[in-house]
């Protein structure tokens, strides 16, 4: 037999196999359930058993003459009916067969079946689109947005909570983007918020163990004590927690020691005396106090003779009144609309993103608690970019300390590219995030008295205690313990390259402040070069306030 005449043969042969077979197997399996099914099978005759046994014998006859495997392969699927397809594409029509199948990012997903613990079917919560306010200390964390390669988060441990609380369902909690979770302000890493929102699709009133009444007081018993959901409230679909944000209120501490002068022996003063003569002049009294001796050490001590000396006689400096105005000065030269390219990371002078608007700074009256004299700001934008408010925090501190004129930060707004340290975070605090524009148009809705605005106000004062035990507090303790603010200026004083040129009396921009950090060695080479390059990518990826 030929070839062509094999194929013609063995395809009606299976064709014909496959029906009769099915009703044998049907005749079979009806007659095996009960006495009652036996005439559902009475159809099905004895002679179509021998008729399909018949065709089987003839099919297998046909294929084997036969050189096509293709036609073999017809008969022996007719055979096995339960055997998967060969191939990736088998495979996966297979996978969907029995519902599992992958999304366009590859990730697998099940066909969902929500049954109870006898089979019947489970009641599915409605899922409602809010704004959740919260706050936290972010000591021990890598940032407030949620990660995928394992970093602890505050937004991990939240949405953790969620779900273990039943405001997440088990369907949705393997990937917080099916729930549009969006936050008004992702913090960087180490610092806090008295106040901050995060919008999402979540079940608002799932069932409750006793004696917990509301779902923020459950969810609260499941999260860090340094982590606090303040409440939620209802929103419109078109909510988005970081869109929707008008602008946001942040708070920088600082302690008052960070103002005083390079001591004359420190490499920073020495460039100072070149570039800048006479500028010790106008600091006065700081310039004085930074040039004192220490006090003598008790006998007996055998700490550390410079640094414990240093670390206790900064901490009792009570800054002057000149040194204030220097820093206040400065300061309201951030106020408006500029290109803060210098202010952040891996942005040049022509990209669009880089201008950004501040609404208010302030700066309060410098204020002791526990042995450190602290000084507050608080910055009120629009917006801002990765580390951007502390690099504003550290340009005016720098420029305080060694007489430099607020003209610098206007010429630091101009197209020549300078590095900017940046401040320690550990004095960074998000106060609160602002839906002045959302609140409106909440109000000119239909039924508006039935909506809720997404206010932070209404929960301030138990905002203000997390503040004193959770942030202040911790703030001070961990400055007296690990002096992050002292040894940060020293690495700032101990600078010897043009990295920090641009802090002279003249208040210019000299072309070598432009130039790359020079091998500078030890603590300044690691200021001047670590806290930005490694940053590039996460400013790229998204901004990231403070």
């Amino acid at each position: 037999m030929s070839e062509p005449h094999a194929k013609r043969s063995a395809s009606p042969d299976a064709d014909e196999l496959t029906t009769k077979r099915a009703r044998v197997e049907a005749a079979t399996a009806a007659a095996a359930v009960s006495d009652g099914a036996v005439s559902a099978a009475a159809s099905v005759t004895a002679d179509d058993a021998k008729e399909g046994a018949n065709v089987v014998e003839e099919a297998t006859i046909n294929v084997s003459t036969s050189t096509d495997a293709n036609a073999a392969q017809t008969i022996a699927s007719a055979d096995e009916p339960a055997q998967a397809e060969a191939g990736p594409a088998g495979a996966e029509r297979e996978r969907k067969r029995k519902g599992v199948g992958r999304d366009a990012r590859g990730t697998e997903w099940r066909q969902r079946t929500p049954t109870g613990d006898a089979g019947e079917k489970k009641e599915r919560l409605p899922k409602r689109k809010v704004a959740v306010l919260l706050g936290f200390c972010g000591t021990g964390y890598s940032g407030m947005q949620i990660q995928t390669h394992g970093s602890r988060t505050i937004e991990g441990d939240f949405f953790d909570a969620l779900v273990k609380a039943g405001a997440i369902s088990a369907d949705n909690a393997v990937d917080h983007r099916k729930n549009d979770l969006q936050r008004a302000a992702r913090t960087d890493a180490g610092v806090h918020a008295a106040g901050n929102c995060i919008s999402l699709k979540m079940i608002i009133a799932p069932p409750l163990p006793e004696p917990y009444t509301t779902l923020t007081d459950y969810v609260n018993t499941l999260l860090p004590a340094q982590i606090r959901m303040w409440g939620f409230v209802r929103v419109m679909r078109s909510f988005q927690a970081r869109q929707s944000c008008d602008s946001r209120v942040y708070e920088y501490l600082l302690p008052t020691y960070c103002l005083l002068p390079p001591s004359s022996a420190d490499p920073l003063a020495k460039r100072l005396d070149e570039t800048s003569p006479g500028w010790r002049v106008p600091l006065g009294a700081a310039a004085e106090f930074a040039d004192a001796e220490p006090a003598p050490l008790e006998d007996g001590d055998v700490a550390d003779p410079r640094a414990r000396r240093e670390y206790e006689r900064r901490r009792g400096w009570r800054v002057d009144q000149a040194s204030v105005d220097r820093f206040r000065a400065l300061v309201k030269e951030y106020l408006g609309t500029h290109n803060f390219h210098n202010y952040t990371v891996g942005r040049p002078y022509t990209d669009r993103s880089v201008k950004r608007h501040m609404i208010e700074i302030t700066v309060r009256e410098p204020q002791v608690y526990g042995e450190i004299e602290w000084l507050s700001v608080k910055i009120h934008g629009q917006s801002f970019m990765l580390h951007q408010i502390r690099k504003m925090m550290s340009m005016a501190m720098l420029a305080t300390r060694t007489g430099t004129p607020p003209r610098v930060i206007r010429e630091s707004y101009n197209k020549q590219p300078i590095h900017v340290p940046k401040a320690p975070p550990l004095g960074l605090l998000l106060e609160a995030p602002q839906f002045a524009t959302y609140n409106r148009k909440t109000r000119q809705q239909p039924k508006a008295d039935e909506r809720e605005y997404v206010d932070l106000a209404k929960y301030q004062k138990e905002m203000d205690a997390f503040k004193v035990e959770w942030i202040y507090d911790r703030l001070k303790k961990d400055e007296l313990e690990t002096h992050v603010f002292h040894k940060w200026i020293r690495q700032m004083d101990c600078t010897t390259s043009n990295v920090l040129a641009f802090l002279n009396t003249a208040g210019t921009i000299p072309p070598e402040a432009s130039m790359q950090p020079a091998q500078d060695g030890g603590a300044a080479k690691q200021a001047a070069e670590s806290d930005d390059e490694s940053d590039v990518g996460d400013a790229k990826a998204e901004e990231l306030e403070g």
